[in-house]
């Protein structure tokens, strides 16, 4: 099954660790390494080898270093700190593949799909989570497009925090937004803590965004404040248009 959708390099026992590693990992190169078992020389020479026959990519952070001041001390949290990339997949399968498919992938072939079916149910929504992130990426793009184009968006990630989404316009307007592919209404504590999680990173957001699938409280859907911008299922469906 396996050699009939996927390259033959990806068969090889390094790379199997580490496509497996990147597909449920927070995707830094530090911690996929980790999971895969490989030291940093092995992880990112396997990591060049995927990328070369396009199965991954690596994204970039977005992290300005502050210059170094000669004779200064960093403080303890700053020593040993670098700025790392993540690995993502090129294709959506292939995260699924090797999310789903890849540890089952013996029992499937022998017609067992039991493991499969329960390792869906435990983690799907941790899966889709990611997909949501993207998909929010995108519709944020669409909101923005007439009025001042969005020309950076994605991830973001420094050594304090992680952001679903950080995206500059033309204009250079800032937007900070969080994805919450949960199963209850985003409420206004939420809001709070995007705002301390900016002031930690030294972010000054013109907008907040939040994506929801189950909706948000009376009293964020009640508020009045223009720079807080609320997104549900339904506007997702822009995105089909």
């Amino acid at each position: 099954m396996k050699t009939k959708v996927l390259p033959p390099p990806c068969h090889e026992p390094k790379n199997r660790r580490l496509l497996k590693a990147v597909a449920v990992s927070d995707g830094k190169a530090i911690n996929v390494f980790r999971r895969a078992g490989l030291n940093r020389g092995d992880g990112y020479s396997t990591c060049s080898e995927m990328r070369r026959i396009g199965i991954l990519y690596e994204e970039h952070s977005r992290e300005s270093m502050p210059p170094a001041v000669p004779g200064a001390k960093k403080r303890k949290e700053e020593r040993g700190y670098t700025v790392q990339p993540k690995i993502r997949f090129v294709h959506p399968f292939h995260r699924f593949w090797y999310t789903f498919v890849e540890p089952h992938a013996e029992e499937i072939e022998k017609g067992d799909y039991r493991d499969f079916f329960e390792d869906m149910r435990n983690s799907f929504d941790r899966y889709v989570s990611f997909t949501f992130e993207d998909l929010s990426n995108a519709l944020i793009k669409r909101a923005f497009e007439t009025e001042d184009p969005i020309f950076e968006k994605g991830n973001y990630w420094d050594r304090h925090n992680e952001f679903d989404l950080v995206a500059r316009t033309r204009d250079e307007r800032v937007i900070v937004g969080e994805c919450k592919w949960k199963g209850h209404k985003i409420c206004k504590s939420q809001v709070s803590k995007l705002r301390s999680k900016c002031e930690r990173s030294g972010l000054k957001p013109d907008y907040l965004a939040l994506f929801s699938k189950s909706g948000f409280s009376k009293e964020l859907k009640g508020s009045d404040d223009p720079n807080l911008l609320c997104f549900d299922l339904e506007d997702f469906e822009r995105l089909l248009a």
